[in-house]
């Protein structure tokens, strides 16, 4: 059965995915899917960096606001979503462009994990923490991988468990070489130093803004501040400075500090797809890169004719 075409445009925070898809998405007169796992909620503007209505440029994306912020998403929800849109945009003649951050979800799809519900996962897992507290799903865990550092926050042990019976201790234990589309999967690389000066830039933009503000509204409007929506980064620090539990001044710092972490994580995730094409800026300029690109996804399409 012939492939489905696909462009995958993936990287760190901040490493600038956002503009690369819009710039490709222009070139091919494709459409953008968000890879992103918070983007997808309507209120959540500022902290997650969506493109604004301007710098979309009339691309249509997909999977960005699109979720009442007390709405679950997943991985599963999220291949779901994903490749109807795939589907449709490859019948309609037209090759999508899957941008994004996320390493679970751009990876199940693009290796097809077979995910399980998670909804009874969770449930499950949440009705034996609160019954017999953390120890049963520890020793769950190291069944898995005996070697894995164990989380000391209940939510994200609960959610290892989750990833893990998933499928991704698939990948923890073998790389996969294919992948299930035909396209480039472009990975954009960027000094560490470089990055996390564009992460505190970022966020410093963020707070200019107006993040608190949308927080407070957000809060205002009746949104809890336990649902998954203020788990993102951004959001839950803010939540704690405007709950007093920590000054605005530490907020930020925390935002920022938080974000290199996670940046640093999804470098990490990455390594685990062997099948990515590494550019990096450089000293060139930005046309330069971006035509430089454009020829190496062009060479890959003909490739997969």
């Amino acid at each position: 059965m012939k492939k489905l075409k696909l462009i995958t445009i993936l990287g760190p925070t901040a490493s600038g995915k956002s503009e690369l898809g819009i710039y490709l998405a222009k070139e091919y007169g494709s459409s953008i899917i968000s890879g992103d796992a918070f983007q997808v909620y309507k209120g959540l503007d500022i902290g997650t960096a969506k493109v604004t209505k301007e710098e979309s440029c009339g691309i249509k994306h997909y999977l960005v606001d699109c979720m009442d912020v007390d709405e679950p998403y997943s991985a599963a929800k999220f291949k779901q979503y994903a490749e109807k849109y795939i589907k449709e945009e490859n019948e309609n003649g037209r090759i999508p462009i899957l941008v994004g951050g996320t390493g679970l979800y751009i990876q199940g799809l693009l290796e097809g994990y077979d995910f399980r519900p998670e909804v009874e996962s969770t449930k499950k897992w949440k009705k034996i923490y609160e019954q017999e507290g953390e120890k049963p799903l520890i020793e769950e865990i190291k069944k898995y991988n005996s070697n894995i550092k164990i989380p000391k926050d209940k939510h994200r042990l609960i959610r290892l468990l989750e990833l893990l019976e998933n499928g991704v201790n698939k990948t923890v234990a073998g790389k996969s070489d294919e992948i299930l589309y035909d396209g480039p999967v472009i990975g954009i690389e960027t000094e560490r130093n470089v990055l996390y000066s564009k992460i505190n830039l970022r966020v410093q933009k963020m707070i200019e803004k107006g993040l608190k503000k949308e927080v407070e509204n957000l809060i205002n409007e009746g949104v809890s501040t336990d649902c998954q929506a203020f788990k993102a980064i951004g959001y839950k620090e803010m939540v704690s400075a405007i709950k007093g539990e920590i000054s605005l001044e530490d907020g930020i710092s925390l935002i920022m500090k938080n974000t290199r972490h996670f940046a640093k994580r999804q470098i990490t995730w990455y390594k685990r797809m062997p099948y990515i094409h590494w550019t990096r800026q450089g000293n060139k300029s930005k046309d330069d890169w971006y035509e430089g690109i454009k020829k190496y996804v062009n060479s890959t399409l003909k490739e997969a004719n």
